[in-house]
């Protein structure tokens, strides 16, 4: 059914072989007491469950394991799945029957190319008990031979040695290039099958000169490009003028939002109020955000204070610049969660989300995919503080220029690097701020420039008032005019 098709996916991974017999399948059948789909046969006659491809966001249940659970549709009718694949406690399986309570009926599905599900196979709270949306496949109804085949492919693209992330709606031509470099696909729709088909993921190849893969899923704006080699991406995205930012490199390039080594400490916070105020007078804006009443009325509804670098965030940051990067959630929107946590920052690509927590100092961050679970990520103060920098930067109407410092090194910031002579902290607290966090702010050139640094990422950033400073800046570090300048799509 997809037999050729997996066994092009195998192709651009690991020639690890697949352990499981015809047998093996008939064992399973008699178990579960109904035959197995054709292309859930297939899938498990190609791969092994520990194969690479299989290491990113969705495990192959290994054969031996496979159960069916029951969830609630509606409200008379229990529909029964078997997943096959899972995530964390998320799992993606294929619908084997129905039974009516109202009519006292069963009815089977057909299990020659049935419907896909997602439900939560390690459930916590009630509502995940009952859990069970089609539409979270990963967002559309699927058969289930062609989200194994789109699914497959994307998760293949994820386990090359190397992978690039483009933010494909900020990517000038996107789709006119993509189909000039990455003409093939995995799973061809028939022409009669064109008007009603509904993608979940979006994967294409090229196998000629070199074997790269693209692949995203369908709510995403961003588009993973994998390849064997940091080298073919870096030559791949010069060719298509794509700005993008490394999820796995074999060259040491900084990794897009890996983990914090670890933890933060807890510190007491520090007003950021001097920090904020420079950077409205350095953007050349009046720095009128929330009124007091506005935030007065969101303590009383939370019941306590706003931690206080929030309030002054809010208190300075006008509404225009919610959206101008990452999105922020506005004072009435703000609300406490059942674990007590604030929600209030998304990242601009909806792969992660930030949240505070009332009397806390600590900032906390976590993965977009229905599962994750809140980990302390950084202290309150120094992360808005940098966020504010973004958000200003990042909007296209202030018209600052934020570029990227060429051949970065950490080293460059130590007494005696080439950046430290001209750099000083902002209001003289963001290298205390910096605390605790991956980002720290500094001034330069009297304050026509503001740096900010990137332990993360380990990346430099210069934003400047206009061309001229970054001009003076570019012939202060002796470097070439323009080459380096970067605007704000470049970061996910």
């Amino acid at each position: 059914m997809i037999l050729e098709e997996l066994k092009k996916i195998k192709a651009f991974g690991s020639s690890l072989e697949s352990s499981v017999t015809p047998e093996d399948i008939a064992d399973k059948e008699a178990e579960l007491g109904f035959t197995l789909p054709w292309a859930l046969q297939e899938l498990y006659l190609t791969f092994h469950p520990d194969d690479p491809a299989f290491t990113e966001k969705g495990n192959l249940i290994p054969l031996g394991d496979l159960k069916i659970y029951k969830r609630i549709y509606w409200k008379d009718t229990v529909i029964t799945i078997l997943p096959f694949c899972r995530h964390e406690r998320y799992g993606y399986g294929f619908e084997v029957s129905r039974y009516h309570k109202s009519k006292d009926m069963m009815s089977n599905n057909d299990l020659e190319d049935p419907e896909m599900w997602g439900l939560y196979v390690s459930p916590k709270t009630r509502k995940e008990e009952k859990h069970l949306e089609g539409h979270e496949v990963p967002c559309n109804q699927s058969k289930l031979s062609r989200w194994i085949v789109e699914w497959l492919g994307y998760q293949q693209t994820l386990a090359q040695p190397s992978v690039v992330a483009v933010n494909r709606d900020k990517a000038a031509n996107y789709w006119k290039r993509m189909r000039g470099f990455f003409p093939d696909t995995f799973y061809h729709i028939p022409i009669e099958q064109l008007s009603p088909h509904r993608t979940n993921f979006e994967v294409n190849f090229v196998e000629e000169p070199s074997r790269l893969l693209c692949g995203s899923v369908l709510y995403s704006g961003t588009a993973y490009f994998g390849g064997k080699t940091d080298k073919e991406l870096e030559q791949l995205m010069k060719q298509m003028g794509f700005k993008y930012v490394w999820i796995k490199s074999q060259d040491g390039h900084p990794i897009f939002n890996s983990a914090p080594p670890q933890p933060p400490r807890e510190r007491e916070l520090k007003s950021i109020t001097p920090v904020l105020q420079f950077l409205c007078e350095f953007a050349g804006i009046e720095g009128k955000g929330a009124k007091e009443e506005s935030i007065a009325r969101a303590e009383e509804r939370l019941g306590a204070s706003l931690p206080l670098p929030m309030a002054e965030f809010y208190r300075y940051l006008p509404g225009r610049f919610y959206r101008s990067y990452n999105v922020v959630r506005p004072l009435s929107g703000l609300k406490q969660t059942k674990d007590g946590k604030l929600n209030f920052l998304e990242e601009n690509q909806a792969v992660y989300h930030w949240a505070a927590e009332l009397n806390s100092p600590f900032l906390y961050r976590r993965a977009n995919d229905g599962v994750a679970e809140w980990s302390a990520y950084g202290i309150l103060d120094g992360f808005l503080a940098a966020e504010f920098l973004w958000a200003l930067a990042c909007d296209e109407k202030l018209d600052l220029v934020l570029w990227e410092f060429p051949d970065f090194e950490p080293a460059m910031l130590s007494e005696g690097g080439k950046l430290n002579p001209y750099l000083s902290p902002i209001a003289g607290i963001t290298d205390r701020i910096a605390a605790g966090n991956t980002r720290t702010l500094y001034q330069a050139m009297d304050g026509q420039a503001v740096g900010l640094y990137d332990s993360e990422e380990c990346t430099f950033w210069f934003v400047t008032k206009d061309e001229a400073a970054q001009e003076g800046l570019e012939a202060l570090f002796d470097i070439e005019s323009g080459s380096q300048q970067l605007f704000a799509d470049n970061s996910l």
